[in-house]
């Protein structure tokens, strides 16, 4: 797992579909939230794991410690 990867979202454009917390399976979100986003484990991100930002219609989720290049594909 990662310490200095994990994702960030952009609570301004989050519609709160869900599609990040049912997609994580290590407790990244909080799962009691969903279908709204809140990371509450950063460290157990993979990394290097678009999962979730992938997934996500409106592309509101980034990553801290990203220096891969990749966007969003819902951009």
């Amino acid at each position: 797992m990662a310490k200095n990867w994990y994702p960030v979202i952009d609570y301004d454009s989050c519609v709160s579909c869900g599609s990040c917390t049912a997609k994580c399976t290590h407790d990244v979100y909080d799962k009691k939230k969903a279908p709204a986003a809140h990371v509450v484990y950063p460290e157990g991100c993979v990394d290097q794991c678009h999962g979730c930002g992938n997934l996500c219609p409106n592309g509101s989720i980034t990553y801290f410690g990203d220096e891969t290049g990749w966007v969003s594909p819902n951009l």
